[in-house]
This record gives C-alpha cells, structure tokens and sequence, in this order.
C-alpha cells in the first residue's frame, strides 16, 4: 500500500498546516504541539504522514516532545511506510549529533521489524532501505558498537534479513574504495575499514548457509527438507550476489559512461585492493551462481595490472574448480570474457607463460572452454605455440 489522499481529504491539510505553524509559534503556544501529538493517532494513514514526516521542525521548540512522539511512532505506529518516512526524514538530521537517542527509537523498531508492523511488500522495502541506511550511518560512518551488534544478529538469517543486508552492502559501494583514492584521510580510512570487516561479517555465513543448503538438495532427504533448503541457499545466495555487484560496480571493472569514478583508479591501488580482500574475494569464489562467478572473474579481468601472476592464477583456480562444477564454461558470456582477458595477457604479459605451470595452466584454462565448442577460444588453444613465440 502507498498512502495516498484527495482534495476533500480535509484533516490532511489541517495536519499539514498545523506542522508548518509548529516551528514558528510553538514555542509560546503548545497547542500546537498538543495538536501535532493528536495527529499522530488519527485513524487515516496520511494524516499521521503529515506529522512524522517533518517532525524535526520542532526540534528548537520542543526537542523533548519531538523525541517522545518519535519513540511513541516506533513502539506504535502501524504502518511501515510512516515508519520508514520518519526515519528517513525526520530522524536523519539528528544521526550525528544525537546518536544515542537516534540508537534508542532504532531499537525499539528493530525489536518489531517482521514481528508486529503491518508489512506489505512496497512498505516493507522502504523501511528496510531506511534502516539498512541507518546501519550503514552509525556503524560504518559512525563505529557504533550497537548497530554491528544488530548485523551479526541478521547475518545468519538471510531468508529473513536478506533484503535488509543487500541494501546494506549497496549503501557500502563508495566506503569500499574511498582508500584507494588520492585524497583520504585516517577517518576515511576506519570508514573503509568498518565497511570492508562488514561485507565480511556478512558473506562469511552466506557462504556456510549456502553450502549446508546445497548439502541438504543433493542429498537423499526428504521433499519438505528440499524445499526449505532450496529457500536457504536462494536467500544466501542472494546476499553474496549482491556483495559482489559492489565490488565489481564500484571498483570501476564496469565501464560506465557517466561521470562516476572508478574506485581503483591506477594499479597500485589495485595491488593493494588484491592484498586487502583477499579473504573476501576467496569467499566469493566459493558461490555455486553462475552470475556472480562472472562478475568476480569479470572483476579480477580488472584487476590484472595490479597482480598480473596472483590474478591468473586465481582465475585457474577458479575456473578449473568451483567454476567447472557449476557449468560456468557452458556460459557465452563465460567463453567471452575468458577469451579477452586470455588475449590480455599474451599481449601484455606474455613473459609470465615461459613458467611450465603457467603454460599448462593456460591451456587448462582454454581447452575447458574448446571442449564445449567455443570457437574463439578453440582458436586460440589452437594457435597458442605460435602466440607465445
């Protein structure tokens, strides 16, 4: 449901004139605000809007009261959709000033997310997109202890948390590379710190989630049992899937053509990239989705200039095991890329293939992709003792 209202829909406008009064005469008459806590139990949706939308004006009249409706909005309010404005409105301006108080509504709201507030789906993914911000805020920006202490509790339950922690790991896309541009600083650096220990907070039982389920759907078990694990590995899957896309949007592996920058600019910032998430790029690996393996190997396609020997052989490694299992060479945008990023390095790095392992291991690499009929790289396989001459 999204809260809507008409011309004849009188008590909105009335709501509506009563907060535009509240910051310029409620001071010297708290009629108002009486009025303004009055709206806040009204029966329609859209009145109660009016008022917690925009409550922060009456933070130099009344702070008191302000903060008392804001906790009465999250222990009471039935809607989702109200609950998500007054977070991302009327709360946001006071996120660094008055964490505490801003940590205690949170709370209150935390203990009744999937418990008690009537939640559709369109309610139920603005407010989770609020409070993923409001994580992201306060942990990450902020290195509050309460709110990592609220991710470890939703990192083990992606079926439930899911959404919650995918847009957590959006809200994180800058704060993963800020430390690889020029100008950063020692607080940039502990926000890249925090952002960096999170996604690896999260994708640590992603991965275990994802392969206990896998366990249980190649198993003899029931149908019940299947099903429910089907359910588990989707939803952790999901998690590391939407990790990734932060990595491989964000680094600048995407070319995109509008102005953002790419957030490993040269390749000493992705030598360091390479060395400080290694832990996390090795879990990511461990994913049985197709899509997600592409971007990582996409990813790593990228980040050749940094590591040009660590990087091959991670994309062998890769290839040759948990891509293999997963048919990831019966993919054409899987040969596609294979096949550029194989031309790369015998223009580029030609020399790193007069190692035996390293030869073996690229033609490894080419003869998984020849034996299910791509023909670029069955070229290439064939014309390889002539291209490394």
């Amino acid at each position: 449901m999204t809260i809507s209202w008409g011309n004849w829909d009188v008590r909105v406008y009335a709501a509506d004139a009563w907060v535009s009064l509240a910051s310029r005469f409620g001071a010297e008459h708290s009629v108002i605000i009486d009025r303004l806590e009055e709206f806040l139990q009204d029966r329609e949706p859209a009145v109660r809007l009016q008022v917690a939308q925009r409550l922060q004006v009456i933070s130099a009249v009344a702070p008191e009261r302000m903060w008392a409706m804001g906790q009465r909005i999250a222990a009471q309010e039935t809607s989702a959709e109200i609950v998500g404005f007054y977070l991302q409105y009327s709360m946001d301006p006071f996120s660094v000033s008055e964490p505490e108080r801003c940590e205690a509504v949170l709370s209150i709201i935390k203990n009744r997310l999937f418990v008690d507030l009537d939640l559709d789906d369109q309610e139920n993914e603005h407010l989770q997109d609020t409070l993923s911000g409001w994580l992201a805020q306060l942990y990450v920006g902020q290195g509050r202890a309460l709110s990592r202490t609220w991710l470890e509790e939703w990192v083990v339950e992606p079926e439930r948390f899911g959404g919650l922690l995918g847009r957590f790991t959006f809200n994180l896309r800058a704060a993963f590379f800020e430390r690889y541009q020029p100008e950063n600083t020692t607080q940039i650096c502990a926000i890249c710190d925090r952002a960096q220990e999170s996604l690896a907070l999260i994708l640590r039982p992603a991965i275990a989630i994802s392969a206990e389920a896998y366990g249980v759907l190649i198993s003899d078990a029931g149908e019940a049992d299947k099903e429910a694990a089907g359910k588990r590995f989707e939803a952790a899957e999901k998690v590391i899937h939407q990790g990734m896309n932060q990595l491989y949007f964000g680094s600048g592996a995407f070319e995109s053509h509008g102005d953002e920058k790419p957030g490993l600019p040269n390749e000493s910032a992705m030598a360091h990239f390479l060395a400080d998430y290694a832990e996390i790029l090795a879990l990511i690996a461990n994913t049985r989705n197709p899509a997600t393996l592409h971007h990582l190997i996409e990813l790593y396609g990228f980040l050749i200039p940094g590591n040009p020997i660590a990087v091959f052989e991670t994309i062998h490694e890769i290839l040759l095991g948990r891509g293999k299992e997963e048919g990831y060479h019966y993919e054409s945008l899987g040969g596609s890329v294979i096949v550029e990023i194989v031309q790369r390095y015998i223009a580029d790095h030609r020399s790193i293939f007069e190692d035996e392992d390293q030869r073996n291991r690229l033609v490894a690499i080419l003869q998984v992709f020849s034996e299910v009929g791509w023909p670029d790289a069955l070229k290439l396989l064939y014309d390889l003792p002539d291209l490394l001459r």
